[in-house]
């Protein structure tokens, strides 16, 4: 058994019980959002996901971190996407660009064509939140 550290918590789940939520501040010095595209606003899993971490200099993009869900079988970073941001302000138009290249040279399958679309605007919206100072 390992012993546990001053001021940790254990949680022990009972039965029929389960977890719904873990709350994280954000980073120190980044901006984070994180933006979910669902068919239904409950009981359902989201159709597309990013998530955003931007380090800032006032207002210029210093370095981003982007990650999409749900159009992969794992998490997919950008890094396409990241550098699209580098160096530049936020606006629209920024936004739209690194959206793009997260989802440049995408490979749908015959059903699923409609997630690069998806996981465009999901890119896009994170970015503006994230920049804005909403949180994820």
């Amino acid at each position: 058994m390992i012993p546990k550290a001053e001021g940790q918590r254990e949680h022990d789940l009972k039965p029929n019980e389960i977890v719904t939520e873990i709350l994280l501040p954000p980073p120190a010095g980044l901006k984070v959002a994180h933006y979910e595209i669902r068919q239904k606003a409950m009981f359902d899993w989201p159709l597309a996901v990013a998530g955003v971490a931007l380090k800032m200099d006032g207002t210029t993009v210093q370095s981003a971190r982007i990650v999409m869900g749900y159009v992969a079988p794992v998490p997919w970073p950008s890094v396409e996407a990241a550098q699209a941001l580098a160096g530049k302000s936020v606006s629209e138009e920024t936004a739209a660009a690194a959206a793009e290249a997260a989802v440049h040279g995408a490979r749908p399958l015959s059903h699923n064509a409609y997630k690069v679309q998806l996981a465009r605007v999901a890119v896009k919206r994170a970015i503006l939140k994230a920049a804005s100072g909403g949180a994820a």
